[in-house]
């Protein structure tokens, strides 16, 4: 009950923040964006743009609802309820999540409609979202301002771009080991399908690395959070 109730807050604070609202002019936007776009090229974009903006954009607000909480003081008492930092993260990760996959779905069938693939393409926006929302929970609670969160996030998300040079025809089987390439072996399923082996690959590898992000979030939310209100310390 606690989870379900934090969860439903969750969503109702970013609605209250505008982000439904601007995510609704952002999807409109690349809707637009897409139309214009040569036809053989808009199958790549589509995957870029699922990527890089609705597939990650956790990571980036993330930050702000965090530092948000903490400059209200949020953080100080939260965790002295039975709520515990595990749900605090997941409710987080699932209720950006769930905007991601909104805005996700409604780029892809309004501008190339509904495809076999659907179904894969929506579980890989699924996991790098909460794969980057969980990532970028561990970034924001290491960040004293709004600032220093993009500079530290900027520099810690970088390698995890390097897959998209696939895009352009720049591989490397090193990628094999981010998570970013099977997100877009996910994302793609919407266009070309992949065979069996690929699938549990590329599933295989978010889930992996979003339980190392739930990991190390944990652990910056306690040292960073838990252990200093406990001493007393100004966060």
């Amino acid at each position: 009950m606690r989870f379900h109730t934090a969860f439903f807050y969750d969503i109702k604070i970013q609605i209250r923040h505008g982000l439904y609202a601007v995510y609704i002019l952002v999807s409109l936007f690349y809707i637009i964006a897409l139309y214009q776009i040569p036809e053989q090229y808009r199958e790549m974009v589509g995957v870029f743009i699922t990527f890089s903006d609705p597939g990650v954009l956790g990571f980036f607000f993330i930050g702000g609802l965090v530092l948000l909480e903490r400059n209200q003081n949020i953080l100080d008492n939260l965790f002295i309820t039975p709520y515990k930092v595990e749900e605090y993260i997941l409710s987080k990760a699932l209720s950006l999540t769930v905007l991601s996959i909104i805005s996700s779905y409604a780029i892809h069938i309004s501008v190339f409609g509904f495809s076999f693939g659907m179904i894969l393409f929506l579980i890989g926006v699924f996991l790098t979202s909460m794969f980057f929302t969980i990532f970028g929970l561990g970034v924001a609670v290491r960040s004293h301002t709004l600032n220093g969160f993009f500079l530290l996030s900027s520099s810690y998300s970088l390698i995890f771009c390097l897959p998209l040079l696939e895009l352009v025809g720049i591989d490397y089987s090193l990628f094999m080991l981010l998570p970013t390439k099977g997100a877009l072996l996910l994302i793609s399923t919407a266009f070309s399908p992949i065979n069996m082996l690929e699938m549990i690959y590329a599933i295989g590898i978010l889930l992996f690395w979003s339980l190392v992000a739930f990991w190390w979030a944990r652990r910056s939310f306690y040292k960073m959070i838990i252990f200093k209100a406990s001493e007393g310390k100004t966060l």
